[in-house]
């Protein structure tokens, strides 16, 4: 296949990762691909990994005993971290990324026959809020992408992208609030769009006003973990010390909130402290469930629990946190209304964000034509609502959830 005739768009996410290929005659997407942003690298002489599926699979498989990383994205913006050590070997952020673009790259070089060599890659509206951090999660990124093989890398931020994507769709111009609501961010774009402008090459005066906030799907998994699974696993716990009752302190359950930190837990002086507290606490089972939990590397296991509460919660109805590993039984019910308030300080940054935007663009709900939402945060009932609220519901437009994006970057060419 001629890829002079086709386009690349690369979305790397922090949950999930998309390559799109478009046809530029016709800007019909030919290819797509999709993997979760996990990678799993073996306890082996050799440096090998897995990345999605098969890496959860092989994590499995293998009884734990290699490596697992996840929401890789939300390193490169982080300038303390520097590298892990992996079996031996120093991975610096940027060489993790290039490890799941890579996988990617070759997926859609196996559809071409061809190589591969310029990409439109997303990135989100905002890394971060430090100019400093910001600058090198770009870097990051960028290298990432060279040294995964691409030769000419142009990006273009995801909401935007996004936004493309849903001007396919028009037969008329629309001024559209694009909210991309992903695992790490929360990204808005105020654009005009318009079928006349499909082609344009230059659409910057078509972009009214975009940013965005460091909240997403990740965010409200660690609520869930501290709020309704934490206390199965001793958080509130009481001791007997002398003659008072002392809660056992909450710092390990902190770390549980942060799953792509707990690999760290298992030889910690904290993980070590829980056998003091189990002793001092009767043998209180809680308690044990914390120490199976980590020796045993189970937390990824809950985390995906965690999540699939979440996207059942999707439906509106009253779920259950299921987990049950060895001594391990977590039953935990969870409906609608508590999912909204545990996450309800989250919810209210982001409504804030969307009405300080608004406010930037000096433009009223009502200058809005349409709202188009995308990416997997997209589905959590409380996000929607307040686009309810400030919108109505009537100007609420969806497409591809998990792809739509990816398809943007591809007509960004």
């Amino acid at each position: 296949m001629n890829m002079n005739e086709l386009t690349c768009g690369l979305d790397f996410g922090t949950s999930n990762s998309i390559i799109s290929l478009t046809d530029k005659s016709t800007q019909k997407e030919v290819f797509s691909y999709s993997a979760s942003s996990i990678l799993y690298f073996p306890d082996t002489n050799e440096m090998t990994w897995y990345v999605g599926k098969e890496a959860h699979d092989k994590y499995i498989e293998e009884e734990m005993t290699g490596r697992l990383l996840k929401s890789v994205k939300t390193l490169l913006r982080q300038d303390k971290f520097l590298s892990t050590w992996i079996f031996g070997k120093r991975m610096t952020p940027d060489q993790l990324v290039t490890c799941i673009i890579r996988h990617l790259k070759e997926k859609a070089e196996a559809f071409t026959g061809t190589e591969i060599t310029d990409v439109v890659l997303g990135r989100p509206a905002i890394f971060s809020e430090d100019p400093k951090q910001e600058n090198l999660a770009v870097s990051r990124l960028t290298l990432a992408a060279r040294n995964a093989g691409f030769r000419s890398i142009k990006l273009q931020l995801e909401p935007i992208a996004a936004a493309l994507s849903y001007e396919q769709r028009l037969d008329h111009s629309e001024n559209v609030l694009v909210a991309d609501l992903g695992g790490g961010t929360s990204d808005f774009t105020i654009m005009n769009l318009s079928p006349d402008k499909v082609r344009k090459e230059d659409r910057k005066d078509d972009i009214i006003a975009h940013g965005g906030v460091y909240i997403g799907g990740d965010l409200f998994d660690s609520e869930i973990m501290w709020y309704k699974v934490t206390p199965h696993l001793g958080r509130g716990v009481k001791y007997q010390s002398y003659d008072k009752e002392i809660e056992v302190p909450s710092i390990l359950y902190r770390e549980l909130k942060n799953w792509e930190r707990t690999f760290m837990l298992k030889e910690s002086k904290l993980r070590r402290s829980m056998d003091n507290y189990y002793h001092l606490s009767g043998n209180n089972p809680k308690i044990d469930n914390v120490r199976v939990l980590i020796d045993n590397n189970y937390v990824f296991s809950l985390f995906k629990g965690i999540e699939q509460s979440k996207i059942n919660l999707s439906g509106g109805e009253e779920t259950t946190i299921d987990f049950e590993k060895e001594t391990i039984r977590i039953h935990e019910p969870f409906t609608p209304a508590e999912f909204a308030t545990i996450i309800e300080r989250h919810t209210s940054e982001i409504e804030r964000y969307i009405l300080k935007l608004l406010e930037t663009a000096k433009y009223s709900a009502d200058n809005i034509d349409s709202v188009f939402i995308t990416g997997g945060s997209s589905l959590v009932i409380p996000v929607r609502e307040i686009l309810y609220r400030i919108f109505g519901k009537d100007k609420i437009r969806t497409g591809n959830t998990f792809n739509s994006v990816a398809y943007g970057l591809s007509l960004s060419y």
